[in-house]
């Protein structure tokens, strides 16, 4: 008895050790086959390397293909050139820097555009076409001479960007608008403008783009050179001082110097004098004298006699009340 349960003890002792112990795998590999299957690996890892390489030089082989077959057959053997009538063809395709046997992939639109555009001033933009297999297409587009500006005691003409088209003029013709953009650092023929201080330009253009919305046209003249006080001046006889604007009120002072102006000019065209529009949504007229006698501000008013001004509002009367009765006064 004690036997057998010595040896039922003993079975389940040895059962519960091996239970407990790590298992032992029975495919496990001997030295000579670890090394086979390492030699096995670097061989894969060697095949792929090999692919990608492969892979790699057909890609450089393929591109450097392609590039030769664009060197070899698409150059350039026509150059054309279209768009508005600005200089004569061959002045452009000389001043382009084009040439034919350049290649026509890879030739730069950049720089045929800057040639033109600088070289040429009345040339306002440049698209280029490339035609295959071997035309090249040139197309211009013209700016016009927008206001003038006075430096070096002659005026220099520019287009709405700025861009300077001529300088050294002794004069200028009458629609075009003489600006006073304060100082100016460079005016070189073919470039933008630069001025000191460079918001007055900006302001000129919000404002120049604010007469063409609003129709007030036959401007001569510009002063900007404060832009807390622009002044605009009408045929040469009428100022229209605006004193300090923004995007909400401009168009409204504009419209109101506007309807004054028609006003007057349908009772006296030739009438010289200045309105006063600093106030927002009032106008005053102040006739020129020619004596040094200051003279009194009269509301503008339309032909019955009644004063223009615009529609009271919370945004014309707040913060101007006590302005406007001392003015009105």
């Amino acid at each position: 008895m004690n036997r057998k349960t010595k040896t039922g003890s003993y079975s389940r002792n040895s059962q519960k050790t091996a239970k407990n112990s790590k298992p032992v795998r029975s495919s496990q590999m001997s030295a000579d086959e670890r090394i086979v299957n390492r030699a096995n690996v670097r061989k894969r890892k060697n095949r792929r390397k090999k692919l990608v390489i492969r892979a790699v030089l057909g890609g450089v082989f393929l591109l450097a293909a392609i590039i030769l077959v664009l060197i070899m057959f698409f150059n350039v053997n026509n150059i054309t050139v279209s768009g508005d009538d600005v200089y004569s063809e061959s002045d452009i395709i000389d001043v382009s820097g084009a040439n034919v046997g350049d290649n026509l992939i890879f030739i730069s639109s950049k720089k045929i555009s800057e040639n033109l555009t600088e070289k040429l001033p009345y040339i306002g933009s440049v698209k280029i076409k490339r035609h295959l297999p071997a035309t090249l297409e040139i197309i211009v587009k013209k700016t016009t001479a927008s206001f003038a500006v006075l430096t070096d005691g002659s005026y220099a003409l520019l287009d709405k960007n700025g861009k300077v088209l001529e300088k050294g003029l002794e004069m200028v013709a009458e629609n075009i608008i003489i600006a006073d953009l304060g100082e100016i650092t460079s005016a070189d023929v073919g470039k933008t403008i630069v001025l000191k201080d460079e918001q007055t330009f900006q302001k000129f253009i919000e404002v120049k783009k604010a007469c063409d919305e609003c129709g007030l046209t036959d401007l001569t003249s510009v002063d900007i050179t404060d832009i807390y006080n622009i002044k605009l001046v009408y045929q040469g006889r009428i100022t229209l001082e605006l004193g300090e604007t923004n995007s909400s009120n401009l168009i409204r002072k504009l419209d109101l110097g506007k309807a004054a102006i028609k006003t007057q000019d349908e009772e006296n065209s030739s009438y010289r004098g200045t309105i006063n529009l600093t106030v927002n949504g009032k106008g005053y007229w102040s006739e020129e004298t020619v004596t040094e006698e200051s003279t009194t501000q009269e509301p503008v008013t339309d032909a019955n006699g009644n004063a223009i001004s615009e529609p009271n509002t919370e945004e014309n009367t707040s913060g101007n009340d006590a302005e406007s009765t001392s003015k009105a006064a």
